[in-house]
């Protein structure tokens, strides 16, 4: 049980690319006009901690929507798993009615780190 709750939090290195299409795949069923996601560099190895076998990516995405058009995106990711975190969030106000508003992530997953040996014991080396 354990090690399938783990799997909720956790995303293996070999899948990062799906990752960024199934986040696209979301931005695009939601209808989010000029959607960009991209990796980030992040300082020191992009990692908030000292894991052997774990590691921090970010992405930083942007788009235009209006705000329930936002509210089900975020929604989206909170079901998607692995869990996808928001790191940071910054939506600017259209200045014309009825318009968009621009938003602005930076979203964060945990992901297994490639191991040697192939082996993973998961939970116990955090």
């Amino acid at each position: 049980y354990l090690q399938e709750r783990f799997k909720d939090f956790v995303i293996n290195f070999d899948n990062l690319a799906n990752l960024t299409f199934d986040i696209s795949q979301i931005a695009k069923e939601k209808r989010l006009a000029s959607f960009s996601i991209k990796g980030v560099e992040t300082r020191g190895g992009s990692s908030i901690f000292d894991s052997k076998y774990l590691s921090e990516n970010h992405f930083a995405v942007s788009f235009t929507g209006s705000f329930n058009q936002f509210a089900t995106f975020l929604n989206a990711l909170e079901r998607h798993r692995p869990v996808v975190f928001v790191d940071k969030l910054k939506i600017t106000h259209s200045r014309r009615e009825n318009s968009d508003h621009k938003v602005d992530m930076d979203l964060a997953v945990f992901v297994r780190k490639q191991q040697d040996s192939g082996h993973f014991l998961g939970v116990f080396f955090l």
